[in-house]
């Protein structure tokens, strides 16, 4: 789960427990301020009705003294009024207390208002306070990882004073959160960019260990090349292999190694990764100007003839050339069911590929592109081929698959879904590759 999210989920969980421990904290409280006022108040008539039946059995007392010829008339009728205002004067000393307006209702039941009202506000009150509290002295920006992926990626503002006060945080952050991955990999990338080689390869290593990732591990061989002074020696060429054996056509693992190589005067190795990443970039990537220049770079250094541009070829012979790939291209469209598009995300890696309908599994012709572009409407044809040797307009019959890959690895894995079709001839337009589950052969 993301990390911001669970943080939210933990505060709105802690905020309802306090809300409900002080909502029955309040609720008993007044419950329990009613309770006692009534029995003060009952306390109080008590009282009187005590000194009332006291002063009954006194004069009860002075009755039977006359009776009995200890007192007189007028020694009776003294006693009796001298009792008489001693009880007036205990009456009105228990009433004191009492204003006129309570007079009449005290012997009344007290009525216990719940506090329906205090509770509302509270419950109010307390959230509101909670998060204005934390916009000041928080970091509400931390909530939002895009935003803060954002940041760090954002060159035109960033200055190193920024990329210092970004790794500081970083590192406080992941001293909590040491098993976040993209921590992690952000405090890689502001580590290298701040030129800190050394820590920016340490936390790569971290991200790794929590998700294998080949395109992580194709940046880390940059920053241990980085921080070698510019030699690929080493742990460096044996990280691009490893992503290589494991998918061929791993484009950064190809720029990389074409890199390594021309940069170790290795011309030729350079040349031939080169030329296999530029069989597998489209004509209208952003990356194939690039390519093209140190493709012809390299061929330079080797003394061989240069090769025309690809958008140079003269009209008649392009336009031959694309009658010739139409002719044997094979298109459609490929989609994905919707109880599917939950469980693919869209940075996924697609490849759509043509291979023979029998013998070898090597693709004849490949598209690969990203699971957000799905639905994709796809061609292939004799510019995507693998091999020079081996074409689509060479093939009577091939078999036309697709696979989603999580890893972005050629191989299959067991997490990858996917769909084929066969036989189909080249030439042949309109398929319909609906991807159900996991490599699953289309009807």
């Amino acid at each position: 789960m993301n990390p911001a999210l669970s943080f939210i989920y933990v505060a709105f969980a802690m905020l309802a427990v306090v809300l409900l421990v002080l909502s029955v904290a309040l609720w008993r409280g007044s419950e329990q301020g009613a309770r006692q006022t009534a029995q003060f108040e009952n306390g109080i008539d008590d009282l009187a009705q005590a000194n009332a039946a006291v002063y009954r059995d006194q004069m009860e007392e002075l009755d039977r003294e006359f009776v009995m010829g200890n007192l007189s008339y007028e020694e009776l009728k003294v006693a009796r009024d001298e009792l008489s205002q001693r009880l007036l004067i205990d009456v009105d000393a228990q009433a004191a207390p009492q204003t006129s307006a309570d007079a009449g209702p005290a012997s009344s039941p007290v009525v216990w208002r719940k506090p329906w009202l205090a509770i509302g506000a509270m419950v109010f009150v307390v959230p509101v306070a909670s998060m204005l509290m934390y916009s000041v002295l928080g970091e509400p920006a931390a909530l939002d990882p895009l935003a803060l992926k954002q940041g760090v990626g954002s060159s035109s503002e960033v200055t190193p004073e920024k990329l210092t006060e970004m790794a500081i945080a970083l590192t406080r952050r992941l001293q909590d959160e040491p098993n976040s991955m993209e921590g992690w990999v952000m405090l890689g990338r502001v580590q290298r960019a701040r030129g800190h080689y050394e820590e920016s390869a340490e936390a790569y290593a971290k991200a790794l260990a929590l998700s294998r990732d080949d395109n992580l591990s194709i940046e880390r061989a940059e920053v241990l090349a980085q921080k070698n002074g510019g030699s690929f020696a080493g742990e460096p060429w044996l990280i691009i292999q490893r992503v290589l054996t494991a998918d061929p056509l791993h484009l950064n693992a190809l720029f990389l190694a074409g890199s390594a190589s021309y940069a170790e005067m290795n011309f030729n190795t350079a040349l031939r990764y080169w030329e296999r990443a530029r069989e597998v970039v489209p004509a209208d990537s952003p990356d194939a100007p690039e390519l093209d220049r140190a493709i012809a770079e390299a061929r330079e250094k080797l003394g061989l003839p240069a090769i025309p541009p690809r958008a140079t070829n003269a009209p008649a012979q392009a336009q031959d050339n694309q009658i010739a790939l139409a002719a044997s291209s094979i298109s459609g469209r490929v989609t994905l069911v919707k109880e599917l598009k939950g469980l693919v995300a869209p940075t996924d890696t697609v490849f759509v590929y043509a291979t023979p309908v029998t013998g070898s599994r090597m693709p004849i012709a490949i598209l690969r592109t990203t699971a957000d572009k799905l639905p994709l409407d796809f061609t292939l044809d004799d510019s995507m081929a693998m091999s020079p040797n081996v074409k689509l307009s060479g093939m009577d019959e091939v078999t036309v698959r697709v696979r989603i890959s999580k890893s972005g690895q050629a191989t299959a894995q067991p997490r990858d879904y996917g769909v084929s079709l066969t036989p189909v001839k080249p030439g042949s337009k309109g398929l319909n590759l609906m991807v159900r589950d996991t490599l699953q052969a289309s009807p």
